[in-house]
C-alpha cells in the first residue's frame, strides 16, 4: 500500500510517500480502506521523536482517520464490510488502508460524512471529557478556552455554550479573534497583543474564571494559574508552546483551586464504557445542534509535512485534513 513513511525521528520534510506492506488484519480487528485522516498536534511530535510513545521504525504516522470496511477479523462482532468507519490509534492513519482494532472503531453516524466523524474523535469527543467528565462545567460559569480557534478548542468553545457557560476565546492573532466573533463568541482575548492574564481578570471583575481549558502550556499556563477563580479548574489538554510549565504550588493552594488532567489516550483504555458513552452524548449534541468542526484546509497525503507544520506554527483555524488521492 502507498503510505506516508517516517524511517528516523526528526525534521517533518524527512517524511516519504511510498510503498509499506499492508499490515495483516487480526482476529479482533478491521481493515478500512482510507478516504481521510484528520491531522493531530500528537502526530507531529510522534514525528519528530518527542512524543511519550515512540513506535518502532519505521511506521506510518497519524492517530485519526475514516473509510469504508474491507475486511473483518473473525472475532468482529460490530462491524461489516462495506460500513463506514472512524479509528483511533497512535499510528497507520497516513496510508491507504489501515488496520485498528474494533474498540478502538465507532460507525459513522448517518448523515455526518467522513471527514467530520474523523475530526470529533480529535475535538468534540476529548472536549467533552475535559469539560464534563472532568471539569464538571455548570451552566453560568465562566470558561477561558485557549487555542480557541484549533480543532479541540473551538469544539470546547462551541461546547461550552451548549452548556450554559459564559465562553471567552484566547487566540494569538487578531485574524483568530476576528473569526470567533464571526461565529458568535463576543469575548475574545488576543494573547499576542494582549496580556492575557490581566484581561481573564478585566473581564470577570477580577473573580478569574472558573474553568480555563488550556492546551498551550509555557506562560500562558503560569498566567492560568493567576487568573483562576476561588475553587475554579484549570485543565491541562497540551502545551502547544512546546514548553511543559513547573507549577507554583502555592497558587492553587492559595485559590482552592484544582489542577485537572484530561488525556483521553489513557482514559479510554480505562473506561472503555464511559468512551462510549461521550460518542454517543456527542452523536446527539450534533444532531440537536448542528454543530460542526470547521476545516482549515484538507491536502494530499504526499503533503503531510506541510500539514503538520502548520500545526507546529499554529497557522490553521480549525482541523486540517489529508486525503490519500
Amino acid at each position: 500500500m502507498k503510505a506516508v513513511i517516517c524511517r528516523e525521528f526528526g525534521p517533518l520534510d524527512k517524511l516519504v510517500w511510498g510503498e509499506m506492506p499492508a499490515p495483516a488484519c487480526g482476529p479482533r480487528q478491521v481493515r478500512f480502506r482510507t478516504t481521510v485522516a484528520t491531522v493531530g498536534f500528537m502526530d507531529q511530535l510522534m514525528v519528530r521523536g518527542l512524543y511519550q510513545h515512540k513506535p518502532a521504525l519505521p511506521f506510518v504516522p497519524g492517530s485519526v482517520s475514516a473509510g469504508v470496511v474491507t475486511e473483518v477479523g473473525p472475532e468482529v462482532t460490530l462491524v461489516r464490510p462495506g460500513q463506514l468507519v472512524s479509528g483511533s490509534d497512535y499510528g497507520g492513519a497516513y496510508a491507504e488502508e489501515r488496520v485498528v482494532g474494533e474498540a478502538d472503531l465507532e460507525l459513522v453516524p448517518q448523515g455526518m460524512d467522513e471527514l467530520q466523524a474523523a475530526a470529533l474523535r480529535l475535538t468534540f469527543v476529548p472536549s467533552y471529557l475535559a469539560l464534563v467528565e472532568r471539569a464538571h462545567l455548570q451552566p453560568g460559569e465562566t470558561l477561558v478556552v485557549t487555542g480557541a480557534t484549533g480543532g479541540i478548542g473551538f469544539a470546547a468553545m462551541q461546547l461550552g455554550r451548549h452548556l450554559g457557560a459564559r465562553v471567552i476565546g484566547a487566540v494569538g492573532s487578531a485574524e483568530k479573534a476576528a473569526f470567533l466573533k464571526q461565529q458568535g463568541f463576543e469575548e475574545t482575548i488576543d494573547y499576542s497583543s494582549e496580556n492575557f492574564k490581566d484581561r481573564v481578570n478585566e473581564l470577570t471583575k477580577a473573580l478569574g474564571a472558573d474553568v480555563i481549558f488550556e492546551v498551550i502550556g509555557g506562560d500562558i499556563f503560569e498566567q492560568s494559574l493567576r487568573c483562576i477563580n476561588v475553587g475554579g479548574r484549570l485543565l491541562v489538554l497540551g502545551f502547544t508552546s512546546g514548553r511543559i510549565p513547573n507549577i507554583p504550588a502555592n497558587l492553587p493552594l492559595l485559590k482552592n483551586a484544582a489542577i485537572i488532567g484530561s488525556f483521553l489516550g489513557g482514559w479510554r483504555r480505562r473506561h472503555p464504557e464511559g468512551f462510549a458513552a461521550i460518542n454517543k452524548a456527542i452523536r446527539r449534541i450534533l444532531a440537536e445542534t448542528g454543530m460542526r468542526t470547521p476545516i482549515a484546509r484538507t491536502l494530499p497525503m504526499t503533503e503531510a509535512a506541510q500539514a503538520l507544520q502548520m500545526l507546529v506554527e499554529r497557522k490553521a483555524i480549525g482541523v486540517v485534513a489529508l486525503t490519500p488521492g
